[in-house]
């Protein structure tokens, strides 16, 4: 009897060990298959947006470095439009125009210019100033020689009315382009974050609107109710409201994993030399409610660069106030109250930003390369935008004779301009 009850005993341990066991294969079975749908989570989120050249995800919190570039305004004026360089037939190809920064460009990891005209298509008539439709080419243009990310929000980006400010997203959205600052639905993020090789970099864009009676403008034209709540945009002249919605903005960037924030505005008066009226104190609130580099557009001239520090003290915010035009035919000769030469100038803002090994994201350098626009021809105009940084090399550099005293005067220009603000850039950031 005694026999029996131990075998009957050893019996049950067997079966409680088993089912012991089972339990903890399970439990790692499952452990296990949590670990592996979190990791795919984790990728997932940061598959999105990978910068270009790169070939594999960073962990969230590895070193890091990249670079982001960016050009000021991109203006097809009408002497583009009839072209030989630009046009062949019914068809436009305007990647000749920007060949020879098309290395620079690729140089960085990621790049934004500031797109200012409307892709309405050819149904509504390619034109120039005052109200611009471009072909879509010009996109194409941008996105093949090296540029990433078109900025929208700019007083042009309405000028064939709600059929173009549609239609210039649809068409950005169907070739993949990156757009911000206008979106296609209320449902659509007023900013963008984008993973450049592994770090999250917040881009927002917002414009200046025109005083009118009732709703948004843009150049005196009034905006339809549908078009203007999809734009991103502030009254220079009641700024509260806007700083408010930019608080909230970054806020939920923020929440949404943003590393760093370029705030890209559309401000100030044009032809202007100095940093204008309102723009100081956005620039200085901004700073306050978390961008780390704002970059300006609009007055189609470079204007200084500066650090601003917040309020509190606690962070520094670079500044560059206009970076003027990238690509126009705005001309000396043509413009009586700018003759100059200032508008045939611009600038390259590279940022450099790095993930330390404590995971904190920062601006670790700055470069600026000057440009100037080439224009050869008035019938038919030949354009080019040429990197000044090395004036005396660009002959040998581009093939064309006869530059280099034009392109040390605009390199002069803006050296004027924007030396002084890059030495306390370089001082206050270190670097």
């Amino acid at each position: 009897m005694a026999a029996k009850n131990s075998s009957e005993i050893r019996r049950k341990n067997r079966m409680r060990r088993k089912r012991r066991n089972r339990r903890i294969l399970i439990a790692v079975i499952i452990l296990l298959l949590l670990v592996v749908s979190c990791g795919a989570v984790l990728i997932w989120h940061s598959a999105g947006s990978i910068g270009k050249g790169d070939n594999r995800l960073l962990p969230a919190k590895d070193p890091q470095t990249i670079t982001v570039g960016s050009v000021g305004d991109v203006i097809i004026h009408d002497p583009f439009l009839r072209s030989s360089q630009c046009k062949s037939g019914d068809d436009y190809n305007f990647s000749d125009c920007f060949k020879f920064m098309k290395d620079i460009y690729e140089d960085q990891d990621y790049v934004a210019a500031n797109l200012e005209t409307s892709l309405a298509g050819k149904s509504a008539k390619y034109s120039g100033y005052p109200l611009f439709n471009s072909p879509d080419s010009i996109a194409d243009a941008l996105h093949e020689n090296g540029i990433d990310l078109m900025l929208l929000a700019n007083n042009h980006i309405y000028d064939k009315g709600k059929s173009g400010f549609d239609r210039t997203m649809k068409v950005l959205s169907e070739k993949e382009y990156d757009y911000t600052g206008a979106r296609q639905s209320s449902g659509q993020a007023k900013y963008l974050i984008k993973n450049i090789k592994g770090i999250k970099v917040g881009f927002i864009n917002y414009t200046y609107e025109t005083p009118s009676s009732s709703g948004k403008a843009l150049n005196g034209n009034k905006m339809d109710s549908e078009s203007a709540a999809l734009l991103n945009s502030f009254k220079p002249r009641n700024l509260e409201p806007f700083y408010e919605e930019a608080a909230r903005q970054i806020g939920i960037m923020k929440l949404a994993g943003a590393e760093f924030i370029i705030f890209y505005p559309h401000w100030g008066e044009e032809y202007k030399l100095e940093a204008y009226g309102y723009t100081t104190s956005m620039a200085k609130k901004m700073c306050d409610l978390g961008a780390d580099a704002i970059i300006g557009g609009h007055p189609h001239v470079v204007e200084p660069v500066d650090v601003i520090t917040s309020s509190d003290g606690s962070r520094k915010t670079f500044v560059a106030y206009s970076m003027g035009n990238h690509i126009s035919n705005q001309r000396r000769e043509m413009i009586s109250s700018m003759p100059s030469g200032h508008t045939e100038d611009g600038i390259m803002v590279n940022l450099e930003i790095t993930r330390n090994e404590n995971g904190k994201t920062q601006l670790t350098g700055v470069e600026i390369i000057p440009t100037w626009v080439y224009k050869k021809g008035q019938d038919n105009p030949t354009y080019y935008v040429i990197p000044v940084n090395k004036a005396d090399e660009v002959e040998s550099m581009t093939g064309i004779g006869g530059i280099t005293g034009s392109c040390r005067a605009s390199s002069a220009r803006t050296h004027e301009i924007i030396d002084s603000g890059m030495k306390k850039v370089k001082k206050e950031f270190g670097f």
